[in-house]
């Protein structure tokens, strides 16, 4: 009998939807896939799945853990703050368990474009969460690498315009106050009640490293200026890097508040736009342009890179 000695992370809204047992990730790791299609990649043999599988389903189902003499068993629950079961952290090995990688859950409005997050660590995001607390998308999002914000307006995307189930995953990181980065891997699956509400339901592994790019944030780095990314369809603020970040929700809402994203629908200007405009009282040119990619995704994050114009410098803006 083989059972591999690792942590394996089993999607409960997922396989109550599909009726298949979901693995989300194992030993730390990206998996996203039903059992019975990874279970030999994992080191199963036939009688080692169907023994993780007795487990698994009785901890689904409430019912008392069958018998599992010699091995070593630990199941852990994510729940998310609203009491939704979203994932079973499972050891069953012949082995001792090894310290678990680092998971959260967290459960999304997009009525109110909220967050709450619960699990081993909230505090991952940098944003001063407390566990259950409820932030804005935006402060969730602070310290986001600038370059993942591709991956952030496809999830939006999705869970905007998808169907009750729908699987979402993304890779992101984030450097909380410019220190060291944190590497994430996240699935959700999206819930529509009968009231057409939409909720996210996410399972969030912390991943040991990740190759990242930085080139957005490295060139306004080394300038004045600020920079918000935004998703445009549906006016989501994102995170800011520069000068002036992190820019926080009162100045974001007084940007966007001025901010005319139609202008980059028209035809006659399609590199974007120079708007002035002010943020606590000061004088800004906000030039927005939206940013694209090669990289396949539902539509592309907008960039309004704001630069300060003092009164009276012959700059641009006016006001």
């Amino acid at each position: 009998m083989a059972l591999p000695a690792g942590w394996i992370t089993i999607d409960v809204i997922g396989t109550r939807l599909t009726g298949d047992m979901f693995v989300h990730s194992a030993f730390g790791n990206r998996v996203a896939r039903p059992l019975r299609r990874c279970a030999n990649k994992l080191g199963f043999d036939r009688n080692g799945e169907l023994i993780f599988r007795a487990v698994a389903e009785a901890e689904l189902h409430g019912t008392e853990i069958p018998a599992t003499n010699g091995l070593f068993v630990d199941v852990h629950r994510l729940t998310a703050a609203d009491g939704t079961w979203v994932g079973l952290i499972m050891w069953v090995s012949a082995t001792p368990p090894t310290p678990r990688p680092v998971y959260n859950a967290w459960v999304l409005d997009l009525a109110t474009m909220t967050s709450r997050t619960s699990g081993d660590d909230p505090s991952l995001v940098g944003d001063g969460r407390r566990p259950g607390e409820e932030r804005s998308i935006q402060s969730l999002l602070t310290w986001l690498n600038p370059e993942d914000t591709w991956s952030v307006v496809g999830l939006y995307y999705d869970a905007l315009t998808g169907e009750d189930g729908l699987l979402i995953e993304m890779d992101w990181s984030l450097r909380p106050h410019d220190t060291q980065w944190v590497h994430l891997w996240s699935t959700c699956r999206l819930r529509v009640s009968a009231d057409s509400r939409r909720t996210l339901y996410g399972l969030t592994l912390q991943l040991v490293s990740r190759e990242i790019e930085a080139n957005i944030a490295a060139l306004i780095h080394y300038s004045r200026a600020t920079l918000l990314l935004v998703e445009a369809r549906f006016r989501i603020p994102l995170t800011s890097v520069g000068r002036l970040a992190p820019l926080g929700e009162d100045r974001t809402a007084q940007i966007m508040a001025q901010i005319d994203l139609e202008s980059l629908a028209d035809p006659e200007d399609p590199e974007g736009s120079e708007q002035a405009i002010r943020i606590d009282g000061q004088p800004f040119t906000a030039s927005i342009f939206p940013l694209r990619s090669a990289r396949p995704r539902h539509g592309d994050p907008v960039a309004i890179v704001l630069l300060h114009q003092h009164e009276g410098a012959g700059s641009s803006a006016t006001g």
